[in-house]
């Protein structure tokens, strides 16, 4: 089964607040020196696809750090639903049209109560078809939250 990452940048690739102890300068940013490795084995074995408000300027990072990607989610458009979650009806529509896949949802604003309201979601954590890692925003993804999606993803 085809595994889809969704990932985030703020919160998640860059640190709102600490700077990494073992970091890399990305350009005018600085990331944690191990993400580098990570997403280029990830790339290879999955898909990456950016859910993140910065949408078409999301492929610099990966260009950056040497990984591909399979565009982006576009968050721009009018939402017919009423979820607290801005990114959740866009997310749960791609989600929808690839029942065959698993996700992995790297965010630092998924919080597991505001993704409840979405029965696709639901029924993917259900099957054992998402993991959904929430970075702390301060500090972006940890070596072990990359460990957490590389053992779950095989």
């Amino acid at each position: 089964m085809k595994t889809i990452i969704l990932l985030d940048i703020d919160g998640v690739l860059l640190s709102m607040g600490e700077i990494p102890k073992e970091a890399l300068k990305v350009g005018d940013f600085v990331v944690r020196a191990s993400l580098k490795n990570w997403l280029q084995e990830m790339s290879e074995q999955v898909e990456i696809v950016w859910c993140s408000s910065w949408q078409e300027k999301s492929d610099v990072f990966a260009e950056l750090l040497g990984f591909e990607t399979r565009g982006w989610l576009d968050f721009s458009g009018k939402r017919e639903k009423n979820y607290l979650w801005n990114k959740l009806e866009i997310i749960e529509e791609f989600c929808a049209k690839r029942e065959n896949c698993r996700f992995v949802l790297i965010d630092d604003n998924a919080n597991s109560w505001l993704i409840v309201p979405s029965l696709v979601l639901q029924k993917a954590k259900d099957e054992g078809r998402l993991l959904v890692v929430r970075p702390f925003a301060y500090t972006g993804i940890s070596d072990s939250e990359m460990m957490e999606i590389s053992r779950w993803i095989g």
